[in-house]
């Protein structure tokens, strides 16, 4: 019989259904992790003093940017 023609059982089309799922799910998490968030702080958190502090997007720095601007609208 042709394949195009062959119905597929239930126990093979939840098989299918279960092997596509877990191929989305392992696909989903591997997309996750290569797209999170790599950056850490070299300096323990003093900001100003650091060679990366204008490109640093971490919240100690992104905090230290905001009182400086502040600090610079007030003088």
């Amino acid at each position: 019989m042709p394949e195009a023609d062959r119905k597929m059982t239930r126990r093979e089309f939840l098989r299918e259904i279960g092997r596509y799922g877990m191929g989305l799910l392992l696909g989903g998490g591997i997309a996750m992790l290569l797209n999170r968030d790599r950056e850490k702080c070299i300096n323990q958190g003093l900001c100003r003093g650091c060679s990366r502090f204008e490109g640093c997007h971490l919240p100690q720095a992104m905090s230290a940017k905001e009182a400086m601007a502040r600090k610079e609208d007030n003088v």
